[in-house]
Order: C-alpha cells, then sequence, then structure tokens
C-alpha cells in the first residue's frame, strides 16, 4: 500500500538534510498545485471557456493529467531515494567467532590468534577457563580429561582471525582445522570401500535445532536416497556422528562400494560446523572443507615417493573440462601433457598424475564450477590436501595453530605473479624469534622447514603476504617419525564480516 504524503514528509524530515527537505516541499507543493490544476481542467464549469472551444481539448486534458501523476509519483520516489540507490553492505571486523573441534580423544588441540586486535577479548573452550586473552599468543593443550567435541567461542579482539586445530596420531598422523559454522561446506576423499570407515560429525554450535541435508557423489555417479532420509537434524549446542555407508543417514549400502566420495553438507535452517574422518588399516587422515568454482588451486603436493590422485567433483548436470597446471620447485609445469581431462557430470573422478616426487601446487580451471582435492600416499600413512582461496591483497593473511619441530611449509605463486611472505612464530607470550622473510617466483613452490623457537614444543604461524606480493597459496605438512604424515591447507583467516545493507523504507 502506497504511504499518504504525510507520513512521506516525516520520513523525508527525519532522513533527508536540510537541502534535501527544501527541495522535497518545493517538488510537493508544484505536484499540488499541478494536480489541483487538472482537476480544474476536468470539469466544463471550471475550466477556462477558451479551452471548451478547442476541438481537442480532451487529449490536452489527459495529458496534464498524466503530467499531474507523474509529479505525484516522482515526489513518493524522491522521499525513498534509498530504494532505488545501488546498496553495499558494510565491512566490519568480527566481534565473535566460533570453531568446532569434532572429537579431540587423543588430540593434541591447539589456538591462535593474529597480532594487531586492539581492545579487550577472549578465547576458550565452551564449559573450560578462559584459553586466550591477548592478541598474537597461541595456546595448545595434549587432552587427556574431558575429550570429545569442542567447541571454542571468541569475542572482542580474540574473534577476527580464531583459528584452531586438532592433531590425533592413533592409527596415523590425522590433523583438521576445527571448522567454523556455515551453510555450504564440499569434501572429498577416500569412499567406504577403500576405508576402514568414514565418519562425518556435524556440530550445531546454537541455540536452536539445525537440519542439514547431506548429498554424496561417487564415482558412479550421485548416490540417491529415499526421499527425507538425506536430511540429518542436529540439536543445540550438540555433535551427530554419520558413519558413511553404514546409517540410513549416511547413505547405508548405497555408498558402502564407493572408492571415492565427495560430500556436500548444506544447512536447511541456521548453520553448522561439519569434519569428516577417514581411517584405513593403515593411516588416517581427515579431508579439509573446500568449494566449488571454475578456478581452483590445489597447494601442499608433498614431495617424495607414492601415489598422488587428483580428485575432481562435479556438482552440475554437464560434464566438465578441466585443464591442469603446475607449480613445482623449478618452475610451471604441465603434468597431463596438452590433454584435457573431462570430468562426469554429478560423479568424482580420479586422475593419477606423475607428479616426479616434486613439491607442487595444481591450478585447474574448468569450464563449470568443481570440487577438487589430491589424496598423497606416503609409506604406511596418507594425507589430504583441496582447494583454497589464496592469502594476499583482497584475501588477508593465513594462520596455522599446530607447528612443530617437523613442520613444513610449500608456498606457491600463480605464473603471472611473484609472491613474498613474511613468517611470524607465536609462542604462548606472543611473538618469538625473528620473523623471516621468504619470496616465492612466480609459476614457482618453495618448501620451507620451520623449527620452532628455541625452548618451544609447539608454536602458531602467520602468514603474512608482503606489500606489492602476487597471491600465494599456502599449506602445512606436518611428518612425525613412526607416526606418519598429514596435510593442511591454509585459507586466509576470518577477520571481517559483511553486513547486509540497511535502507529507510517510508512509515505509513
Amino acid at each position: 500500500m502506497r504511504p499518504s504524503v504525510a507520513s512521506v514528509y516525516a520520513v523525508a524530515r527525519r532522513v533527508l538534510g536540510p537541502p534535501a527537505r527544501l527541495a522535497y516541499r518545493l517538488t510537493r507543493a508544484a505536484a499540488r498545485a499541478a494536480g489541483a490544476y487538472a482537476v480544474r481542467l476536468s470539469s466544463a464549469d471550471t475550466r477556462p471557456g477558451w479551452m471548451n472551444r478547442l476541438p481537442a481539448n480532451r487529449f490536452a486534458l489527459a495529458a496534464l493529467v498524466v503530467l499531474a501523476v507523474a509529479a505525484l509519483y516522482g515526489v513518493a520516489s524522491f522521499a525513498r531515494p534509498a530504494a532505488s540507490a545501488p546498496r553495499h553492505g558494510t565491512t566490519v571486523p568480527v566481534t565473535s567467532a566460533y570453531a568446532a573441534c569434532p572429537d579431540t580423544h587423543g588430540a593434541r588441540v591447539s589456538a591462535v590468534t593474529p597480532p594487531g586486535a586492539r581492545g579487550s577479548g577472549q578465547a576458550s573452550v565452551a564449559g573450560a577457563p578462559v584459553v586466550l586473552t591477548t592478541p598474537g599468543t597461541a595456546w595448545s593443550d595434549d587432552v587427556t580429561k574431558g575429550a570429545g567435541p569442542w567447541v571454542f567461542g571468541a569475542q572482542g579482539s580474540l574473534a577476527p582471525g580464531l583459528t584452531v586445530e586438532q592433531t590425533t596420531s592413533d592409527g596415523g598422523l590425522a590433523g583438521t582445522r576445527c571448522v567454523q559454522p556455515a551453510t555450504d561446506l564440499w569434501f572429498a576423499g577416500p569412499g567406504p570401500a577403500d576405508a576402514d570407515g568414514v565418519s562425518l560429525y556435524l556440530t550445531n554450535v546454537d541455540d536452536r535445532p539445525v537440519t542439514a541435508l547431506v548429498t554424496a557423489l561417487s564415482p558412479e555417479g550421485s548416490i540417491e536416497t529415499p526421499e527425507g532420509q538425506d536430511e540429518v537434524p542436529v540439536g543445540p549446542h550438540s555433535t551427530r556422528l554419520v558413519q558413511v555407508g553404514v546409517q540410513v543417514e549416511g547413505f547405508g549400502q548405497a555408498a558402502a562400494d564407493a572408492k571415492l566420495i565427495a560430500l556436500h553438507v548444506h544447512a536447511l535452517t541456521g548453520r553448522l560446523s561439519a569434519a569428516v574422518r577417514v581411517e584405513r588399516k593403515k593411516g588416517a587422515d581427515w579431508l579439509p572443507e573446500t568449494a566449488p568454482s571454475r578456478r581452483v588451486v590445489v597447494p601442499g603436493v608433498p614431495s617424495g615417493k607414492g601415489r598422488r590422485r587428483l580428485l575432481i567433483a562435479v556438482p552440475g548436470e554437464d560434464e566438465a573440462k578441466v585443464t591442469v597446471q603446475g607449480m613445482a620447485r623449478d618452475g610451471a609445469f604441465s603434468p597431463t601433457g596438452e590433454r584435457t581431462l573431462e570430468a562426469p557430470a554429478l560423479a568424482v573422478t580420479p586422475f593419477d598424475l606423475g607428479l616426479g616426487g616434486k613439491p607442487a601446487a595444481l591450478r585447474l580451471v574448468a569450464d563449470r564450477p568443481i570440487v577438487a582435492a589430491l589424496v598423497a600416499e606416503k609409506g604406511d600413512d596418507f594425507g589430504v590436501t583441496a582447494a583454497v582461496p589464496p592469502l594476499g591483497a583482497g584475501t588477508g593473511t593465513g594462520l596455522v595453530a599446530d607447528d612443530r619441530d617437523t613442520t613444513t611449509l610449500l608456498l606457491s605463486a600463480p605464473p603471472e605473479h611473484a609472491a613474498a611472505v613474511r613468517l611470524t612464530q607465536l609462542m604462548t607470550q606472543g611473538p618469538a624469534g625473528t620473523a623471516k622473510d621468504v619470496a616465492v617466483p612466480a609459476g614457482h613452490t618453495v618448501e620451507v622447514a620451520m623449527p620452532p623457537p628455541a625452548g618451544g614444543d609447539g608454536y602458531g604461524l602467520v602468514i603474512a603476504p608482503r606489500p606489492g606480493s602476487g597471491p600465494v597459496y599456502a599449506a602445512r605438512l606436518l611428518a612425525m617419525k613412526k607416526k606418519g604424515f598429514t596435510l593442511l591447507p591454509v585459507p586466509p583467516a576470518r577477520m571481517t564480516a559483511v553486513l547486509p545493507p540497511v535502507a529507510d523504507s517510508p512509515v505509513p
């Protein structure tokens, strides 16, 4: 219903400045005069006599009436300028953050926040003492009591960039970033037929129930389940464990024969955190979270012997054509030669790559959105890395919470731009040692060994692109003798949030 002139005027007085209000009053007066004159001309008794003698007066009257209506419409539009103006969200610092660690049994849990934030704040595990009170510090704990799903919460100056990780060594070294709540998450890796177990953890950090819609792709195509059985309810402040290929919610027998799987978790209401753990007789790892795109980069392909399988999942209903370019220690190369990979629709497809044991990153360009991950096998263990956005101007800094004396960073720059980063180690008391600057030539991957500062067992790490640097893709390789290795791609830390635009609207 269109607002009255009085209500429009009230809004104009409140939201417009004095010059704009004056223009509004003049326009309103003109519109009223035009309307009154149109009413006068509509009757033969009130309009001038000379107009009654014009043969085309009806057309002239119609034109005047249209003009008056247009003037009135212009007044109403003028009173609501925000309705037609471009709307832009407002970027603000994050003031509250959560991160859900899916299963901390036998794990080292580590947390870190970047330096630079001002003001008060804190970070803690729900129901436990505060673990961080100062930005730019690190914390870790080898869990022996109270194990299970842990939800970290941070407020104030500790919220921007909050990064939490958990690492276990039982059955193979396995590390994961404790995921912040979202509405859409993708994972790709070995399936139930190539593992002893594939476990999906769904965590609701909020006060209201959440329903997750879980769908899956295999090499044979989309895994179908009876209607409604792909919906998984998760209660407030709780974690739901779903065994993929076993439980009905995990597609039951329909997924049991899948050697590879891509899982899509979508929150139908609210938001949730998700994590996927794959266990084999030899080795275990968590699948990194990723997202579909036409252009993706998978960092952190480790050096050394062992099979390297690129996994490409196509969520859409059309086949994807994909070109692959590698960035290695000795420069850019084409691991597939001149061949374009063809990935079937609604399926996840493996491609064995001969990388010659070189550390690398892989850039994939497709004609439609794809999900990309890589499974690396080494000895009796395996690790999984997946596509992440780059660090750099416009995206931000990367953080790694769990670093030890066997940490190696893999940094890659695209062929178009060289990159440069500064590596800063963080301890309980803050930055430690001397920051290290690393240059990454265009099209190359650089391995950087990062031993802990003197007297430190573990530390956090800030990966900050330098001014003028091009984008850089990062991953952490953590290897421990007799325990295996694990890969962790490093996305930009979440420092800001975008608030939706707010527009004034007339009050009836």
